[in-house]
């Protein structure tokens, strides 16, 4: 398949940013790229090193596109996202809209993908904790309990400049503005568990280890601008083989374990200049070995949506969807 006419929707965020420059070193046969943005009509976002006016998103005409891509930061517009499957195009949706569908696939890396033109984008919390627990490949899952710590660029450039300012006028002895996440980030922790962060993550991880797993979700929002760190813990039917798992780990390029020669423990500070989902604090659980709990660390942006959306499209030019 050739993507010649490509909608990129929440383009203008960190996200968008990147997907975009992705897109521009990849031959897709991409032709015309149209960007869209609720609040930055009228702006320009790069695309092979031309920039490229941004559109209202209620201005595109679905019927002259052959792929749609929708980024969180556009937030969930259900209608929108409905006239791009209405068209019949390849739709490729990371904001939870077509994840509540269960007519529509959802993917991460590592995830078997069916015929079809519609699909479920996975979150980057979701897709780590998801390509750890392939692993298992002869333990049956029961429950997963997941804790996430998120950074600010889980909220995009304003969650970013929030921390960057608070921080700043903390440190200088000032109190800070109204900050766009609502509360002080800087030296401090939001709770969000009752938050859409939370039952999102428990519906996508699901639909990810099956109907059958129960996922007991808890997200934060800690002052970090890029990388979470994930705590879980995963009970099965038996006791699995941790060492099995470590070996498998350890010879798969997508994960490090640690301790290693490079630090140890993992943390978002390690993930600097690496692509790989970092696992640590692997062992039983101290009360029940037929559950373990370890740590995950990774980077919330370069593998998250936008990595899941390049590896999908690489898929889907392969297969000729």
């Amino acid at each position: 398949m050739v993507f010649k006419r490509v909608a990129i929707f929440g383009a203008t965020g960190l996200e968008g940013e990147s997907l975009l420059e992705a897109l521009s070193g990849m031959e897709l046969g991409i032709e015309t790229a149209s960007v869209f943005a609720a609040d930055a009509e009228g702006e320009t976002a790069m695309f092979r090193g031309r920039p490229v006016a941004v559109k209202a998103p209620d201005t595109a005409d679905f019927s002259a596109l052959d792929l749609a891509i929708f980024l969180p930061e556009v937030g969930s517009d259900a209608a929108l996202v409905d006239a791009a499957c209405d068209a019949g195009i390849v739709v490729l949706d990371a904001t939870d809209t077509l994840a509540q569908r269960d007519d529509v696939a959802m993917f991460c890396e590592g995830a078997e993908v069916v015929a079809g033109k519609l699909f479920a984008i996975a979150d980057a919390a979701s897709s780590h904790v998801a390509a750890l627990l392939q692993q298992l490949a002869s333990a049956t899952i029961k429950r997963v309990d997941i804790s996430v710590a998120q950074a600010v660029s889980v909220a995009g450039r304003d969650g970013i400049e929030a921390l960057a300012a608070e921080t700043a006028r903390l440190l200088g002895g000032q109190t800070p503005d109204t900050t766009a996440l609502g509360q002080q980030i800087a030296f401090n922790v939001l709770p969000q568990s009752a938050d859409r962060a939370a039952a999102e993550l428990e519906h996508n991880l699901s639909r990810l280890l099956g109907d059958n797993v129960a996922v007991v979700a808890n997200v934060m929002m800690v002052p970090v601008f890029y990388g979470h760190t994930i705590m879980l813990r995963v009970a099965c039917e038996a006791r699995p083989d941790l060492s099995a798992l470590r070996g498998c780990l350890s010879e798969d390029s997508r994960f490090r374990l640690f301790p290693n020669e490079d630090a140890e423990q993992a943390s978002p500070v390690c993930l600097q200049g690496s692509d790989c989902i970092d696992i640590d604090q692997l062992y039983y659980d101290r009360r029940d070995e037929t559950a373990f709990r370890c740590t995950v660390v990774g980077d919330n942006l370069r593998k998250g949506a936008v990595f899941n959306i390049i590896e999908l499209l690489k898929i889907l030019i392969k297969i000729n969807i």
